[in-house]
């Protein structure tokens, strides 16, 4: 598979990387379904505001052509994502079966908007229940996340140097925290529409997106606000931050000093000013307040923080790919695909993981999110999880890679050129061993499986012995 990369100037980064697969339509419409989704997220957040304009005929005209326009978007995009991680999904476990699933459940979605929108065209109203259908739909992000979480768990304890993959406990911690979320959120939401909301909702239902209006008791709000606010914050804010800064480090040289402490700086300082500057001027922990209406400023800053946020870190995937791809080998094409995804995954992720279904405004705005957490949280625990972990097994790799040439004494012998090259083949067919076997362990490719790379490398080490010898 050849990349294609895309340049204005030839002496320039091209803004976006490609490859055979991951090509100019699959972000196109990666790139529309966001776009709807942070509107519907937008209609949500700002429902106090927007609300009287969308209850309407143009509301509703608006909501039908949100729904063909995301849904045909965002299956477009994800054909693209089955096709590049085709191979990721081949071994015949309950997880890959479900990953293969994530086109059902998408049509399965599908099918319920067009119900909603049935409803609303013949009878001015829809149905509760198909929200709570959306709901139930959306909790096979709960399994995505969680399965992701033992992956990276597993991983970690199993590692040789646990020091040196931070990064993967720093994800393994953000998939957790956004299961506890993800978890919270669909429980409360469940209780809130079948106990709280009438059985249809038409234009005359008093729609909020006030804490009020939910309906939630005092413990009830507690767990709202620690076991859904705070995990999902905490998992975007700071878990994901430092994986980046674990992952980012391996590719500082090439990024510069000064982008990789904006990466690392900007995102979270910029979403939890946001969010949580309310709380802290209220001096409340029993409740959000981010919603009242006297913190509008703050839903705005918030709002932005965590959007550009999400376009910071996915700026870092996007840099790394780019890298990459100055210097292609077989292997590292699919790595570029892992990046691209992970990168298309980060934007989505935090708009789809808000919660505002149980507003019940009509049209429904907030079910639209709802839905498409379920493709974030597919593309966010494939994209991340296999650029975290090919990126941890190439550092491994390189560990065994020096190890070897110690123990086969490959550092001892530079003068005689006949025994470093048997050394070295006999040394790249062990790393190429162990490259395998944590492929068929993990199903993700290293970009080490190139013989030539790792010859390339066990010669650095050489040429850095040499130095080291020369300066003594």
């Amino acid at each position: 598979m050849k990349c294609r990369l895309r340049n204005r100037i030839s002496n320039k980064m091209p803004l976006t990387i490609t490859t055979g697969v991951i090509n100019k339509k699959t972000y196109l419409m990666t790139f529309i379904a966001w776009a709807i989704i942070i509107t519907d997220v937008i209609f949500g957040t700002f429902l106090d505001a927007l609300g009287k304009p969308l209850n309407s005929s143009f509301g509703v005209i608006l909501f039908i052509t949100m729904s063909i326009t995301v849904f045909f978007a965002g299956l477009y995009a994800l054909r693209d994502y089955m096709v590049a991680l085709r191979k990721d999904l081949e071994a015949p476990s309950f997880f890959n079966r479900l990953y293969k699933a994530t086109p059902i459940f998408l049509y399965a979605l599908l099918v319920i908007f067009g119900a909603i929108i049935v409803e609303m065209v013949l009878f001015s109203q829809y149905s509760s229940y198909l929200l709570i259908l959306v709901v139930l739909i959306s909790a096979v992000a709960i399994l995505f996340f969680g399965f992701r979480t033992y992956k990276f768990l597993s991983w970690f304890k199993s590692s040789v140097n646990k020091r040196h993959n931070i990064m993967i406990l720093a994800f393994a911690v953000s998939s957790m925290l956004l299961c506890i979320s993800t978890t919270v959120a669909i429980t409360l939401d469940i209780k809130e529409l079948v106990f709280s909301r009438p059985p249809s909702i038409d234009p005359n239902f008093p729609a909020s997106n006030s804490m009020a209006s939910r309906h939630l008791t005092s413990r009830e709000l507690l767990i709202h606000l620690y076991g859904f606010l705070v995990p999902q914050v905490t998992a975007i804010a700071i878990a994901e931050t430092v994986a980046i800064a674990f992952f980012l480090r391996n590719f500082k040289d090439k990024i510069g000093r000064a982008t990789f402490w904006a990466l690392i700086i900007l995102p979270p300082v910029l979403f939890l000013t946001g969010v949580f500057g309310p709380q802290f001027i209220k001096s409340t922990g029993s409740q959000m307040v981010y919603m009242e209406s006297r913190f509008l400023i703050f839903r705005v800053i918030g709002t932005a923080g965590w959007i550009a946020a999400d376009f910071v870190i996915a700026f870092a995937y996007i840099l790394v790919a780019k890298t990459l791809g100055r210097q292609i080998t077989s292997s590292r094409n699919k790595i570029i695909n892992y990046l691209i995804i992970a990168a298309l995954a980060t934007i989505l992720i935090s708009p789809t993981t808000n919660n505002w279904i149980t507003n019940n405004s009509y049209p429904p705005f907030g079910a639209i999110q709802r839905a498409f957490v379920v493709l974030a949280s597919f593309l966010f625990s494939i994209g991340i999880y296999s650029v975290a972990l090919s990126v941890a097994q190439d550092a491994e790799l390189r560990h065994l890679a020096r190890k070897y040439a110690k123990e086969y004494a490959l550092l001892d012998t530079l003068g005689n050129a006949q025994e470093n090259a048997d050394i070295i083949r006999k040394v790249v067919k062990l790393i190429h061993k162990h490259a395998d076997d944590m492929e068929k362990e993990t199903a993700v490719e290293s970009s080490m499986l190139d013989d030539n790379q790792i010859t390339q490398y066990l010669e650095l080490i050489i040429r850095e012995r040499e130095q080291s010898e020369s300066q003594r």
